[in-house]
């Protein structure tokens, strides 16, 4: 559904790996013991949008995977008859702390996220903003678990970029302080495909072991996927539409505890269908050191964050004339080695969370100014 690459390295579909490694935890659970331009966007006339407001406004809040909108969608107050079911994508119209907005899953693939952004502003008038929230691959400076806020996006690699909205980036320099004061460390094991609810109640998280920020501006680019799809039954991972809020599909109850393996080891345990949790190690060979990422590709900038989707909402958001601004947080690195997708389902939670946070944030300032 969500194949990645790092650096800029080819990118190989994941959708049938994807499958075989939740296939392969799910099997191992119950068995466990161990709980534009090619200039930067400053100097490419980037766009600075009014902040005028019609009578009702609302801002767009849209996830990849159900993961993605989960933290947001529940604490989200519906209204009535929720939710709206536009060709049979599901919108849930609301208030997320006291400011209005429409949640909904935009697809895996960028050609879908255009086409379910396009659909929501022609049916949701007074659109004040189009906000993409989700996981990423990290490069250059960004890390597990930081929040990336791109000035600028390629769908090319880097032949051009489409800046994002100054206004909104201004907004998100603002909140960023207080934002990074609010991400999380601690990777919880979600239910994955809600296959495994009954085997992961006593699980324990696996925290990332390094302080995660918001980091705003620099390079992301979204790159492949046009042949990815969801499934209907596919849950928190696969779904294609939101698991409603309060359904009990977000997140199982985990315990934290101090001197957790490193985000290596739990990614090599997961590629074996093992998770790792706690203070003990399934592993006994340490001795290998991870390779280091490369900052830039070759004769290219660096990316900070690397996606499958979010072009194709600003893509949308710019033809309606609709600000856009996306919050990645990184869930993979090439720190770790070749490891895709396994370093992802150990974190993609956590970073789909502090995702959140920084998101919540940002539409709690905006719809104020």
């Amino acid at each position: 559904m969500v194949t990645r690459g790092r650096g800029g390295v080819l990118r190989v579909s994941r959708t049938g790996m994807l499958r075989t490694a939740i296939s392969g935890a799910c099997a191992f659970l119950a068995l466990l013991l161990v709980p534009v331009l090619l200039l930067p966007p400053s100097a490419a006339g980037a766009r600075t949008e009014p902040l005028g407001r019609c009578p009702g406004s609302h801002v767009l809040l849209l996830g990849s995977y159900p993961s993605e909108v989960s933290a947001n969608l529940d604490r989200e107050v519906l209204d009535p008859d929720q939710p709206t079911v536009i060709d049979g994508i599901d919108f849930y119209a609301g208030s997320l702390d006291g400011s209005r907005v429409v949640i909904a899953i935009a697809g895996p693939a960028p050609s879908v996220t255009y086409s379910t952004t396009v659909t929501a502003l022609k049916h949701f008038s007074c659109t004040s903003a189009v906000v993409f929230s989700g996981t990423a691959g990290g490069g250059g400076e960004s890390g597990l678990g930081d929040v990336t806020v791109p000035s600028a996006w390629t769908s090319n690699n880097g032949a051009s970029f489409a800046p994002v909205s100054t206004t909104a980036l201004a907004v998100a320099r603002d909140i960023a302080p207080a934002a990074t004061s609010q991400l999380g460390t601690d990777a919880p094991v979600d239910d994955g495909p809600c296959l495994c609810q009954g085997d992961v109640h006593s699980l324990q998280a696996v925290p990332i072991l390094r302080t995660p920020r918001v980091i705003v501006g620099g390079y992301g680019t979204t790159y492949g996927g046009q042949s990815d799809f969801c499934f209907p039954e596919g849950g928190m991972l696969e779904g294609c539409n939101a698991c409603p809020p309060s359904s009990g599909a977000s997140v199982v109850p985990t315990i934290t505890v101090p001197g957790a393996v490193s985000p290596t080891e739990a990614s090599l345990a997961a590629r074996s269908g093992t998770l790792v949790v706690g203070a003990q190690s399934l592993l006994s060979d340490e001795s290998a050191p991870p390779p280091t990422a490369a900052s830039e590709t070759a004769g290219g900038p660096a990316y900070i964050a690397d996606d499958q989707q979010t072009t194709g909402a600003q893509q949308a958001a710019d033809a309606y004339h609709v600000p856009f601004i996306a919050f990645r947080g990184i869930s993979d690195t090439t720190a770790v080695g070749d490891l895709w997708p396994f370093e992802w389902l150990v974190y993609q939670q956590l970073a789909a969370d502090n995702s959140a946070t920084a998101a919540r944030l940002w539409i709690g300032r905006w719809s104020k100014a």
